[in-house]
């Protein structure tokens, strides 16, 4: 059996295209975990009508813990071999559970990871890898091109012996699936595009909070370090960690915090410019390696400090 879980907070929009979509699923032995996260909304009400009509569904109303909670409860509910994750205010091909399934089998495989298309109000855009890998490949390879994120991949449910996501954070599943990946004896890389992620402005990870910075860094922090342990290229993190870097010093005051302090020596440390960084944080590295006072006045001008 697969436990797909879908953890659900105020997506009342969106919650029936995602539904919809796995209610179409081609496997048949499958269930759908449904965590209503304290939604204010109608969100709840709407996964309890899908759990009435549909003997695969299965709901859980709770109080506001966040997403990491949610997928953690889900977890503990699901009683499938293998596990999947959807966000509600996405949706999936109704061959996202069969293809990989019978890909894992086939490959005897404990984590299959595939493509996924980004969509929005402008309409879908080019898939997000750069570059696509197929067949059996190693964790570093899977790190490289697997992306961070917990919604384009089958896992076998023992990968999540000991681990769990990190609670009241975002950008969760950074901190988390390169361990899942690490753990794998076997993964296979699919080119086949079975997710299509709704790109929200208005989405938690999205919003421009020192919080939500100070998260992120967090995150691809405890990643970098991992990933150095396990002697990667320093390819893997270095852009990613520099970039987290600068939005965390960009949107904070300079002060005495020792995660901002962290910050500052990533930043520090980068040794010339990353190729794999954009323009615009190619450029306020540039001006950080300048000058620090220049660096965060122009982060004032242009609007991007924020308060906590």
């Amino acid at each position: 059996m697969i436990s797909v879980i879908i953890p659900i907070y105020n997506v009342e929009p969106y919650l029936k295209k995602c539904l919809d979509s796995l209610s179409a699923q081609t496997f048949t032995d499958v269930e759908f975990i449904l965590i209503d996260d304290g939604s204010t909304d109608q969100s709840g009400e709407i996964a309890s009508v899908y759990s009435d009509a549909d003997s695969r569904f299965f709901v859980y109303h709770t109080p506001n813990h966040g997403l990491s909670a949610a997928r953690n409860l889900g977890i503990e509910k699901a009683r499938g071999e293998w596990l999947m994750f959807v966000d509600p205010d996405d949706y999936v091909m109704s061959d996202f559970c069969e293809t990989p399934y019978e890909a894992a089998m086939r490959e005897n495989a404990d984590m299959v990871i595939f493509q996924w298309k980004m969509v929005g109000g402008w309409g879908s855009v080019a898939r997000m890898n750069k570059a696509v890998v197929k067949g059996i490949v190693n964790p570093e390879t899977a790190v490289r091109y697997g992306a961070p994120y917990a919604w384009n991949k089958l896992y076998r449910r023992e990968l999540f012996d000991r681990i769990r996501y990190p609670e009241n954070r975002v950008f969760e599943d950074v901190a988390t699936t390169h361990k899942l990946i690490f753990k794998a004896n076997r993964i296979l890389m699919l080119s086949n595009v079975f997710y299509y992620h709704v790109h929200r402005k208005d989405s938690i990870s999205h919003s421009r909070t020192v919080k939500n910075a100070r998260d992120a860094f967090l995150s691809s922090l405890e990643r970098a370090e991992y990933l150095k342990f396990h002697g990667c290229d320093v390819g893997l993190y270095q852009s990613d960690i520099c970039s987290r870097a600068l939005i965390l010093l960009a949107l904070s005051k300079p002060g005495d915090d020792p995660l901002f302090q962290q910050a500052e020596a990533v930043a520090d440390s980068i040794s010339g410019i990353p190729p794999q960084l954009n323009k615009k944080k190619k450029l306020m590295l540039h001006v950080w390696k300048l000058d620090k006072r220049l660096f965060h006045l122009a982060c004032r001008l242009l609007g991007l400090k924020a308060s906590e």
